[in-house]
């Protein structure tokens, strides 16, 4: 007689016997010590994005990130947060020149990045471009930006020249890391490639 095939074998072995203890917990994997710290600057609103705060918070520090926000931060009394008709007004400058200075002294020995989402973004490129002498000395001259505010949303491209100024007025040997979704309404009419010109601009220049 023939053997039944494989299959069918696997088919009529018995179930195994329900387990009556409870699964073990997932072990969660332990954040290393962290070995840079950023500092970044919400959007417009004030508040940086849920979805932002929580990818920070896992992926980030998870990687040995820590994450000093400035929105975690209150403004003191010549601070502010922010006044959106001028990015790098000495109020906006005088609240990320205060958060790096909280970010130098609890982690002593790290590096510093600046970075920000949106309107964010401009400000900390002022107080790189404008300040970078007041910042701590262990700041790095590099950005990392999520999201930059190219042009506001239904206005013709160019509208606001001193968006795409903030990038093309860094001084030269500033790295600069774009993070820019090609949906984003801030891109402008024709979308993302008017951002890919400006950093072709802005290579050409460095």
């Amino acid at each position: 007689e023939a053997p039944a095939p494989a299959s069918a074998a696997v088919a009529e072995a018995p179930a195994p016997a329900a387990s009556t203890e409870a699964p073990a917990p997932k072990r969660q994997r332990e954040s290393p010590p962290p070995f840079a710290v950023l500092i970044f600057a919400p959007g417009a609103g004030g508040q940086t994005a849920k979805a932002m705060r929580a990818l920070q918070d896992s992926a980030l520090e998870r990687e040995g990130v820590a994450v000093f926000r400035c929105d975690d931060h209150p403004p003191g009394p010549n601070e502010a947060r922010w006044i959106k008709s001028s990015a790098g007004c000495a109020k906006n400058v005088a609240h990320v020149l205060a958060v790096a200075r909280r970010a130098a002294a609890a982690h002593p020995t790290l590096p510093l990045l600046l970075g920000g989402a949106s309107f964010g973004n401009r400000v900390v490129c002022e107080v790189l471009r404008s300040h970078r002498a007041e910042l701590p000395s262990r700041a790095c001259n590099a950005l990392l930006l999520c999201g930059f505010p190219l042009n506001p949303p239904d206005k013709a491209e160019g509208a606001d020249q001193k968006r795409p100024a903030h990038l093309l007025a860094l001084p030269a040997g500033v790295r600069v890391r774009l993070l820019q979704g090609g949906k984003d309404e801030f891109n402008g009419p024709r979308g993302i490639l008017a951002l890919n010109e400006l950093v072709a601009q802005m290579a050409a220049t460095a």
